[in-house]
């Protein structure tokens, strides 16, 4: 029996992490069976008896036979009467020797590990990974940022606090899967006033985001190899989220007036889906015209497909009223209807919607319940009673005025100072516009150096689906200018480094 167990009974302090180790005894386990299994205890070898190894470690008896009962419990140590603490000899030395062996492996080849082996379906979705920097703060010119400042917040948390002074039973025990019941009621009604969406409560389902939104109707409507048509150019969230079911995603071109309708006869079959934002094009923010959503209609009862209309932000139009939906248009139930909070209160607030036909109400409610089951109801019931005391209504009015004033301040900054550089495309509201770069400069490049210069300005080649080098040299070249987010002090400062950018590259 060995002499010295010194080395058996771990530091307080793991040097790995500086994070406090385990109390006395949970460090003495871990460091005799870590000598277990990299064999520098062999099976059959005695252990000092507990008195002499609490002596020899300057620690007391309990915190052995402590350590000494775990490790017995776990298969590690077997006692043999009037003998003593042994290693177990149902640990084999083969098999001892292999774990040494593979220890041993793994301390010397490190990041050599067995491959990770994904699903088919997550190696799909991750091909469409964004491509944009992050940064922890919003930056000028992030297109999907609102103005935080703006919100008020204080009154949120008085309707959170309201919400659990006297909670509803549904809100402690929430049983629905399509989400709190005023609260779909509120958001029917607000859609039926301002967008011309032909619903009620009934087919409302909350969720926590439009892409939550996507998934579950891919869940839902496509099978592996079915066809969903999307746009080109487009959100590649929108792409993952639908390349994740294993259907073929096929781009389809937008023009001046909006997604081509007539390219839909392109697919070998019939596709099971378009995903569509009629009311402002992500992020040319063209709008589709009365034609091609009639056409748009007529194709999807035709061919026995589903028109998923994405409503992203269409509260904010400056140029006339918000438009019309196309699922008001929609006599055949074709269409589903998907809108999200994010962009018109607070990002964070993690909540959207669906509008559904009454067909997919049993299907959706049924798989509701095997994915998340209920919505976490506490912010669904705040914001039931933002909508019902008028604040939702007040606080988008407000935005709109606002948000068309920030930006008319940055197109009058382009034209006054980067009119030979940019040229503004046409678009009627939303939180940003694209500006084509005239002096052929690759967007992609400007935006790497604006990254740089701490500006999130991104590149309006990179939405669209094909990237390939071949095909660069065709995608029109322009920024994306995001300008709800920011006072007009900070959008001036802000541009002014813009246009050093593109003057060093002129």
């Amino acid at each position: 029996m060995r002499s010295d167990y010194s080395w058996i009974y771990p530091s307080q302090t793991d040097p790995a992490d500086n994070r406090t180790a385990p109390v006395a005894y949970r460090r003495l386990y871990h460091g005799i069976r870590a000598a277990i299994l990299d064999g520098r205890l062999h099976p059959g070898e005695r252990l000092p008896a507990s008195r002499d190894l609490a002596k020899s470690l300057g620690i007391s008896r309990n915190t052995v036979v402590n350590s000494f009962d775990l490790l017995t419990s776990e298969g590690y140590l077997e006692t043999r009467v009037g003998a003593g603490s042994f290693v177990a000899s149902t640990l084999p030395d083969r098999d001892m020797a292999a774990i040494q062996k593979a220890n041993e492996k793994d301390s010397h080849t490190k990041g050599s590990e067995r491959p990770l082996r994904l699903s088919q379906s997550v190696k799909r979705m991750l091909e469409y990974q964004r491509r944009f920097p992050r940064f922890r703060i919003a930056r000028p010119f992030n297109p999907a940022t609102p103005d935080l400042n703006a919100f008020p917040f204080d009154l949120w948390a008085r309707l959170l606090r309201r919400g659990w002074r006297a909670p509803d039973l549904d809100l402690t025990i929430p049983d629905d899967p399509l989400g709190f019941a005023p609260l779909r009621h509120e958001i029917a009604q607000w859609l039926r006033q301002s967008r011309g969406v032909n619903c009620d409560g009934d087919q409302v389902m909350i969720v926590s985001g439009a892409q939550q939104a996507l998934d579950l109707i891919a869940r839902a409507l496509v099978d592996p190899g079915d066809i969903i048509a999307t746009e080109d150019p487009g959100y590649e969230g929108i792409r993952g989220v639908l390349a994740a079911s294993g259907a073929k995603v096929q781009a389809v071109p937008v023009d001046g007036d909006g997604l081509c309708v007539d390219r839909l006869a392109d697919t070998s079959t019939p596709a099971r889906i378009v995903v569509t934002t009629p009311s402002r094009n992500y992020p040319l923010g063209t709008t589709l015209s009365l034609a091609r959503r009639l056409a748009m209609l007529h194709w999807a009862d035709a061919n026995d497909a589903w028109i998923v209309e994405d409503d992203y932000d269409s509260d904010y139009r400056y140029d006339g009223p918000p438009l019309s939906s196309l699922q008001g248009l929609d006599r055949q139930n074709r269409v589903i209807y998907v809108g999200t909070f994010s962009r018109v209160m607070f990002p964070g607030i993690r909540l959207g919607y669906l509008v559904l036909p009454k067909v997919l109400i049993p299907a959706f409610r049924g798989m509701r319940g095997f994915a998340d089951g209920v919505p976490a109801p506490t912010a669904q019931a705040a914001l039931a009673a933002f909508f019902a005391e008028g604040h939702f209504g007040s606080h988008v009015r407000k935005m709109r005025l606002l948000y068309a004033d920030r930006r008319h301040h940055l197109q009058n900054l382009i034209a006054q100072h980067a009119s030979s550089q940019l040229s503004i495309m046409p678009s009627d509201g939303g939180l940003h516009f694209c500006a084509r770069l005239i002096a052929g400069h690759d967007d992609i490049m400007m935006q790497e150096q604006m990254v740089k210069a701490g500006l999130d300005c991104r590149a309006l080649s990179s939405y669209f689906h094909d990237k390939s080098p071949e095909n660069r040299p065709k995608l029109p070249q322009g920024l994306v200018l995001g300008f709800a987010g920011w006072h007009k002090k900070s959008l001036t400062e802000s541009f002014g480094e813009l246009v050093t950018i593109l003057d060093r590259n002129s």
